[in-house]
């Protein structure tokens, strides 16, 4: 088996390894990660929503009495899930890796490069039933994913199913110059990254527009077209009968419909 599959498998079990850690409290440290799984509390004040982790110093987890100040400080990297999003979930799971060299080369599809530190998440829910997860992600460029050239960057999750980086429901990143850092959101939980991607590949490997997107363009065009044709009627009947007068207020339902 090659490297690149060895590292999608790895990524599976981890994913799949922490999705199981519900029921437990656990917390694990370390220069290069931080593991975090817990029971959610609702009654608490202080309930568990993400994880940080700086450089330098480990990981901690980020409360509701913590999340201003872990959010305001030379942070690494962060995830915090809206307390909306977890009113239905029992247990909370977050791993963070700060040198994650098992992602570096699992995207052959779009030459998407690895910019940043890795978090997963992961929830057990009180039912079966699906719902959104709001969560809030942070990123500092790391220092040996710096590109060497000019970049976009994306806000991504490693797709494992395609074996490729998406950013499919996830906000476009916003550089944050106090902090130095990208800052985004996603509406699900898996692996997540800072991704880049080289200015002059930006054409050929763009963001794929949502439906909506696509929806509202089709509509303008239509609109467009139907005016189009109201004009071309207009001038080829004045074009045929000279002497027929066209009033422009003639043309106002039409143009109103189209």
């Amino acid at each position: 088996m090659s490297r690149d599959a060895n590292s999608t498998v790895s990524i599976s079990i981890i994913e799949d390894s922490l999705s199981k850690l519900n029921n437990i409290s656990i917390t694990l440290r370390s220069d290069t990660s931080f593991l975090i799984a817990q029971p959610l509390n609702h009654s608490s004040n202080d309930i568990l929503l993400g994880a940080r982790f700086q450089r330098g110093l480990g990981g901690l987890s980020v409360t509701n009495s913590t999340v201003d100040p872990s959010l305001n400080s030379n942070t690494s990297v962060a995830a915090v899930i809206a307390e909306q999003s977890l009113l239905y979930v029992k247990s909370l799971q977050m791993f963070i890796i700060d040198k994650p060299t098992m992602y570096e080369n699992v995207d052959k599809k779009t030459n998407k490069s690895l910019a940043s530190s890795v978090v997963m998440g992961s929830v057990q829910r009180v039912s079966s039933e699906s719902s959104s997860m709001n969560i809030s992600l942070y990123f500092k460029i790391s220092p040996e994913y710096q590109p060497n050239v000019s970049a976009m960057y994306l806000c991504s999750f490693y797709d494992i199913s395609n074996s490729r980086w998406n950013e499919t429901g996830c906000t476009n990143p916003l550089f944050n110059a106090a902090f130095d850092r990208y800052e985004c959101s996603c509406n699900h939980l898996t692996s997540f990254a800072l991704i880049w991607l080289p200015q002059s590949q930006i054409g050929s490997y763009g963001r794929t527009m949502r439906a909506a997107d696509i929806a509202s363009l089709v509509f303008q065009s239509v609109s467009i077209v139907c005016f189009l044709i109201v004009i071309i009627h207009s001038v080829a009947i004045r074009a045929m009968n000279p002497l027929l007068k066209f009033q422009t207020n003639n043309l106002l339902p039409l143009i109103s419909s189209a």
